[in-house]
């Protein structure tokens, strides 16, 4: 990034104002008023982390992480902002946490016809595995995703080859 200081922190009950900001711009399905609250009290389970420039939250993403099953809930980045790395950044350090973790595995959906997404997720292994129909209302399916392996020497590697890039 040519322009101030991407930071990656815990989101926080005070960010939840931008982050349903974010979400209006990029879904037409949002979650529900309390439903960011909802996911940070679920402290067991949930994994919701931030991405800031210079103070300014510009994407986000959130996960479960269950036994050795990582499923990633939401993800978004404000489209101001786009192609500048603020996505691969925020999925290196949610692999890297869910590694940390001892997480084998991570699922998640997307929509089919989400070409970026779906560019992002396979630059980082994930592979199509299903499809379900309907998933995103009447008239569009999402792919469901698998990543397997993460415990693997090879997928550390890959991760650092990333982040190289991305730095």
């Amino acid at each position: 990034m040519s322009e101030g200081l991407l930071t990656i922190s815990p989101m926080t009950k005070e960010d939840i104002p931008r982050i349903r900001e974010i979400e209006k711009q990029c879904f037409t399905d949002i979650w529900p008023e309390d439903g960011f609250q909802r996911e940070l009290d679920n402290t067991k389970i949930a994994f919701y982390i931030t991405a800031s420039l210079d103070g300014k939250i510009i994407g986000y993403m959130g996960s479960w992480i269950i036994m050795e099953e990582a499923h990633i809930t939401t993800f978004a980045v404000d489209p101001e902002y786009r192609n500048r790395k603020v996505a691969s950044t925020l999925m290196l350090c949610f692999l890297r946490e869910a590694v940390k973790q001892n997480v084998h595995w991570s699922t998640l959906e997307v929509s089919e016809i989400n070409e970026h997404a779906i560019k992002l997720y396979t630059r980082f292994g994930y592979k199509t595995v299903s499809v379900r129909k309907k998933y995103y209302g009447e008239h569009e399916d999402a792919f469901l995703m698998w990543l397997g392996n993460m415990h693997l020497k090879s997928f550390s590697d890959m991760l650092d080859e990333i982040e190289k890039e991305i730095s």
